[in-house]
């Protein structure tokens, strides 16, 4: 089952973050403005009359979207070989297979295959499997509602509460509220109802949930890198063999070129060649120095795909300083021919010796970049774009341009909830890094990626140590301790809040396990202050009261915790107390490799508005 357990390790870094690394009109179009904010019990209440009832023909549809998903599935397990086995095996396939041929297959049967499909075990989360659930889900329910003499009165008590939902999620952009809007319309969309509120919901909700801008300036002083380079020279210059050596001296930078439909760079290499050489053409023996100045330039694109890269161009010129003539005949006569050729052809010489210079610096720029370039793409692909494709999960909306000034990216991240943000990010502060995220982006990703999903501690510290080198001490083991397991939430795993310049944190896991003891589900929260020190030049979390650490809908004034309960308590708190500290520090980032120029990054200004986190970061002089 290897290959389909492909697991991305930067995604899975998003629970290191609960875990001790805290990080800071149309669908397709832009969302309706702020200010034209939807009256949302009334168009609910509107949408009643538009029940449809649940016929044969549906539960049809449903049938034959699911054996499409299935069918997908099989050849998926197919490609994948006899380690596919396994998962035939634990989805009951030759049982489930055989039930779905059949006119009236056991409803029995196949809600035990969806229990399984939604166990939360590694894998499936991919695509294939999430498919089957959720096109298995649909069949269930519209089998079931097809003689429900109450669905009807359902769909109105549905819609009364979406618009109830709706209309507290405006004013206060809880998760939780996003949560219960997000289950309402997930119950009309797999009944096929109210198509007009969807949308509109969908329409309202579908302003981007990220965006970054990178300075222009930044990129190129924190990209610059010294070029120094000698090399031996050979080359064919009108009948004459040239050889020598060459001393290479410039700057390489990388520089932003103003484009609107997608990020356009370039590598811009600027210097001058010196060379020694000595043409050999018959007798003649041609000592000469010259100097190329030359520019190069390649230019490299970044989408949603991730890079591609056109051959580099390099324009140059050359003046040549004869130094001497000499001739092996040891003839006067013929020495003082070779002058005058050597001074006629001088004008040609250089031309075509700027010509072949030109490719030989562009030849070297395409092999020094092409490698980092296509180890980038590698890399984009195999741990970003492929992995989330995998699961549904990459952005439905991922623009890239560059500006006069700027680097610019644009994200909206609708997860597989449906929500992003409501309004549009507020004004941006200057720096050379300037990221603003809403809080959907988060719950949605991290949602949609670990919702339900049952995750031990080996393999979250080794993913982690993949993608950064080493272990944060957050994250050790505990010396005397056994491994844990958890089993997060199928809802809100992990949820923020950015409101009232604070950030809240919500952790849910609905099953521990220390060893071999499982204990019941705890909620574990936690709400910082953004604070500012130094008059601004630097900035820290505090941690507003005890961590609060209960079961979930856990009253502590009327109700007490079991045994279990407790004994569970004592050890999130032991464990998140290292991740949630009292007071936390937001220290410069220290770059590394080709960008430590443009370090240590500090936080300029950070805000927490409206669902919105405003971070910008700048250098320090």
């Amino acid at each position: 089952m290897a290959t389909l357990l492909r697991f991305n390790v930067t995604c899975l870094v998003i629970s290191a973050m609960a875990l001790g690394l805290f990080v800071m009109p149309s669908r397709l179009g832009l969302a309706n403005s702020p200010e034209s904010q939807p009256d949302w019990p009334t168009l609910c209440q509107q949408a009643v009359a538009e029940f449809r009832e649940i016929t044969p023909q549906d539960v049809q549809r449903a049938r034959d979207e699911l054996l499409f998903a299935v069918k997908v599935l099989d050849a998926r397990l197919d490609r994948a070989g006899p380690e596919a086995e396994g998962w035939r095996d634990y989805l009951l396939w030759k049982a489930f297979s055989e039930e779905l041929k059949k006119d009236s297959p056991s409803l029995d049967v196949l809600g035990a295959v969806y229990q399984r499909l939604s166990a939360g075990h590694e894998g499936l989360g991919l695509t294939w499997f999430r498919r089957v659930r959720l096109a298995l889900e649909r069949f269930l329910r519209l089998s079931q509602a097809v003689t429900d003499k109450n669905a009807q009165p359902n769909y109105q008590t549905v819609l009364n509460e979406l618009g109830k939902s709706l209309a507290a999620y405006e004013s206060d952009a809880s998760p939780e509220t996003a949560t219960r809007v997000q289950e309402l319309l997930r119950w009309l969309e797999t009944m096929g109802q109210a198509k007009s509120v969807r949308e509109a919901v969908l329409n309202h909700f579908s302003h981007p949930n990220v965006t970054i801008r990178v300075s222009g300036h930044w990129i190129s002083i924190s990209s610059q890198a010294r070029v120094d380079v000698r090399e031996p020279v050979r080359e064919w210059i009108l009948g004459t063999d040239v050889r020598g050596t060459g001393h290479m001296v410039g700057w390489r930078k990388l520089q932003i070129i103003p484009c609107e439909q997608h990020a356009l760079f370039a590598i811009r290499v600027e210097g001058v060649l010196d060379s020694d050489t000595i043409g050999y053409n018959g007798p003649a023996r041609i000592y000469s120095h010259s100097k190329t100045p030359f520019v190069s330039q390649k230019l490299i694109q970044f989408g949603p795909d991730g890079l591609t890269a056109q051959p580099a161009r390099c324009d140059a010129s050359v003046s040549t300083d004869i130094q001497d003539v000499d001739v092996t005949c040891r003839s006067q006569c013929v020495e003082k021919i070779a002058w005058r050729r050597t001074f006629q052809q001088k004008p040609a010489a250089e031309r075509e010796a700027a010509w072949k210079a030109e490719r030989r610096i562009a030849r070297r720029v395409d092999q020094e970049a092409d490698e980092r370039l296509a180890k980038a793409q590698s890399e984009y692909l195999q741990k970003i774009r492929e992995p989330l494709a995998d699961r549904d999960l990459f952005p439905d909306l991922f623009l890239t341009k560059t500006t006069a000034d700027a680097f610019h990216v644009t994200i909206r991240q609708m997860g597989h909830s449906g929500l992003a943000a409501g309004t549009s990010a507020p004004q941006a502060p200057e720096g050379a890094v300037v990221v603003q995220v809403h809080q959907s982006f988060v719950n949605n990703f991290v949602e949609g990626f670990f919702g339900g999903m049952v995750l031990k501690e080996a393999r979250l510290q080794e993913a982690v140590r993949d993608l950064l080198g080493e272990l944060p001490k957050e994250l050790e083991s505990d010396p005397d301790g056994e491994p844990w397991t958890i089993r997060f939430s199928e809802h809100r795993p992990l949820a923020v809040r950015f409101a009232d310049n604070q950030i809240a944190i919500e952790f849910r896991g609905t099953t521990y396990w220390k060893g071999d003891r499982n204990y019941p589900g705890m909620d574990v929260k936690a709400a910082y202050r953004i604070e500012s020190l130094d008059d601004g030049k630097s900035f820290r979390l505090v941690r507003q009261g005890p961590l609060a650490v209960f079961p979930p809908n856990f009253d502590p004034s009327t109700d007490r915790l079991s045994v279990r309960q407790q004994t569970i308590r004592r050890l999130l708190e032991r464990r998140f107390e290292k991740i949630f500290r009292d007071t936390i520090e937001l220290e410069p980032i220290k770059l590394s490799g080709d960008w430590e120029k443009g370090g240590p990054l500090a936080v300029k200004s950070i805000a927490s508005q409206k669902g919105w986190l405003t971070v910008a970061l700048d250098q320090i002089q």
